[in-house]
């Protein structure tokens, strides 16, 4: 079983995440961040079950996707596990999330 450890810029994205759409819903607000977390966890048991991030081609670096966001996660080791961003689909990809 691997650990998921979560970036501070990661939980940065999520923050960010839950209050823009907490302006028009509370209650959507939770619901988002609530299932992207729960998405996460599944990392734990099945840490190659995201995609390779097109723009990296890397298998290091892959993503989860859950409704219109992108959540990007690194493999650091056997037994662990990085979430080190969540962002909207639509926006263009930037290298410096992963930084």
């Amino acid at each position: 079983m691997a650990q998921v450890i979560w970036t501070i810029k990661a939980v940065e994205h999520i923050e960010e995440i839950g209050s823009f759409i907490e302006k028009d819903s509370r209650f959507q607000a939770r619901r988002v961040v609530q299932l992207i977390i729960k998405e996460t966890r599944k990392l734990k048991e099945h840490r190659r079950i995201g995609h390779v991030i097109p723009e990296m081609q890397n298998d290091k670096y892959r993503e989860l996707r859950v409704f219109s966001y992108r959540i990007f996660y690194k493999l650091l080791s056997e037994d662990k596990v990085a979430i080190i961003g969540v962002v909207h689909g639509s926006r263009l990809f930037n290298l410096q999330w992963l930084e």
